[in-house]
């Protein structure tokens, strides 16, 4: 790809993008894989310039070898290996993205580095699983969630979120913290599709524990994680919003 062409992003990756905004003047992608979302926002000029963050240095070679082939030098795309936040100092990056990573290590990242966090002006989230932590976690912190958006790609939904860091904690109920307070609030099509497949995936587990299938806590989960209170969670919050 050269210079001044326009990178086709996925779907998941462009709603990230819109999340992101515009007039960006240093953006931190961690976990940019092979740096895409950064190359597009900078050859849009939506971003004057972007760290690409990987804990590895695999994917961090082909993000260099994306931009350069992109016509951006190191100068405009920067890259670094480091775990999560902590080779980002507090204020570098007025927009930091996280997306493509579990929620629970989203959780252990963001505590980490929670002062680089606080100093940006705007994260944009988008947790593979267990996002009702990521968002207990960011209302125990005072982060405002402005904005949330879903996707679906390759039949799997996607949810992204705009952060803001705020002054004070708050409390989230179990409907905002498994569905998303501002996407309640929209009450999209795709979404209620969503809280709908949900509902009918807590049924069946509950089911299946009810007939003493055995099921466990998945690794994510702490060893006091009770399957059936965990699905009842679900389907109380779903059923709180479908009916």
């Amino acid at each position: 790809m050269r210079s001044g062409q326009v990178v086709k992003l996925s779907e998941r990756l462009k709603t990230v993008a819109d999340l992101a905004g515009d007039s960006i003047s240093s953006l931190a992608d961690v976990g940019c894989d092979h740096g895409w979302l950064g190359i597009s926002l900078l050859l849009e000029e939506r971003a004057e310039h972007v760290i690409g963050m990987d804990l590895r240095e695999g994917p961090l070679s082909h993000a260099r070898e994306n931009a350069l082939g992109s016509g951006l030098g190191s100068d405009r795309f920067e890259t670094r290996l480091s775990d999560g936040l902590d080779r980002l100092a507090p204020g570098e990056a007025d927009v930091i993205v996280m997306a493509g990573m579990g929620g629970v290590l989203m959780c252990g990242l963001l505590t980490r580095g929670i002062e680089v966090a606080r100093a940006a002006k705007r994260l944009v989230l988008s947790p593979q699983s267990h996002i009702e932590e990521v968002r207990a976690l960011l209302a125990a912190e005072g982060f405002v969630i402005t904005d949330e958006r879903m996707c679906r790609e390759s039949g799997k939904y996607y949810t992204v979120m705009q952060v803001n860091p705020g002054s004070a904690a708050y409390a989230l109920k179990d409907e905002e913290l498994f569905f998303g307070p501002v996407l309640i609030k929209k009450g999209e099509p795709l979404f209620l599709e969503y809280v709908a497949g949900m509902r009918d995936k807590a049924m069946k587990r509950l089911a299946e524990i009810n007939k003493g299938s055995g099921i466990k806590p998945g690794s994510a989960h702490e060893e006091d994680y009770d399957p059936a209170e965990y699905f009842g969670r679900i389907l109380a919050s779903a059923n709180n919003i479908l009916r």
